[in-house]
């Protein structure tokens, strides 16, 4: 059938559940799984603790979350930089966190060959090149979408991949 699944992570129930699809595809037919998981670049700073807390890491956050609330009082109208923007680090433990769970969670359900990606760059764009370089021919993801009008003008992440790859392509809602 297939010879390697992708499956790209962002932390959300319904990248949760594709997890869950892929891992028994992959165990059921014997093939490599492949993990992804690109960095969440976000501002909202209230959204990121908010997703810290349902992953169980906002005493890990917590430091970064306090010094984005006291940027928040200093930064001027206008300003090129935002400060108030979750730092690098921060970001990278959070991934390698979402990746080292479902790697855990594949091993333990019988996967073999499973490898973990952790990238910087636009979720969609970096999806559409790890299924060029790792020779990817199923993609199993999360299927949230974008609520209102940046959904219409900007689209999903899902409907992206799904648009472009020269592979099939499974949304879990």
């Amino acid at each position: 059938m297939f010879k390697k699944i992708l499956c790209p992570l962002d932390g959300s129930a319904p990248a949760k559940q594709a997890l869950a699809l892929a891992i028994d595809m992959a165990k059921k037919h014997d093939i490599p799984l492949v993990l992804l998981h690109a960095l969440l670049r976000v501002t909202d700073f209230s959204e990121f603790q908010h997703f810290a807390k349902v992953e169980g890491l906002a005493e890990r956050v917590e430091p970064e979350v306090k010094r984005l609330q006291g940027m928040e009082a200093r930064l001027e109208v206008g300003s090129a930089y935002d400060e108030r923007a979750v730092s690098s680090r921060v970001l990278v433990e959070v991934g390698q966190h979402i990746l080292d769970y479902a790697k855990f969670e594949a091993e333990h359900n019988g996967v073999r060959e499973v490898s973990i990606l952790l990238v910087d760059g636009d979720p969609a764009d970096q999806i559409l090149r790890c299924i060029d370089e790792q020779d990817i021919d199923c993609v199993v993801m999360g299927s949230r979408g974008l609520s209102g009008i940046k959904g219409f003008f900007l689209g999903s992440v899902s409907h992206k991949v799904t648009n472009r790859a020269p592979c099939t392509c499974i949304a879990v809602k």
